[in-house]
């Protein structure tokens, strides 16, 4: 249960980035449809983070290493942009507004995360 609650704020939070940023756009007539592909791009950047995040990260390694853990940001700006040229509904327009995206992104779902569930 606690995978879908995650999964749910991540969409709030896509939903809630594409309205107040001017270059991610989010498709769909009703908030119905917009619902849904945020969804599928919520499940879509989970599977990727998930299997192709930690390949690029080892490949990444040495020059992860050289900028202290600085090029993680390009690592996770590419997973996001490999999972808006997957899902149709979504497109963020350009590498420097995916890595805001991807910035703002982490930052507020992190923090409505660390509000939201219980510490055990």
């Amino acid at each position: 249960m606690g995978w879908i609650f995650r999964l749910l704020l991540r969409v709030v939070v896509i939903i809630l980035l594409s309205y107040f940023m001017t270059n991610v756009e989010l498709a769909g007539a009703g908030t119905g449809e917009q619902f849904v592909n945020a969804l599928v791009f919520a499940a879509v950047l989970g599977f990727l983070n998930t299997f192709v995040k930690p390949i690029l990260s080892l490949f990444s390694l040495p020059i992860t290493f050289l900028t202290l853990g600085l090029f993680q940001l390009v690592v996770n700006t590419f997973v996001v942009l490999i999972a808006v040229k997957l899902v149709d509904g979504f497109h963020i327009e350009g590498f420097l507004n995916a890595l805001l995206f991807t910035i703002v992104f982490s930052i507020i779902s992190s923090a409505i995360e660390n509000i939201v569930t219980d510490k055990k």
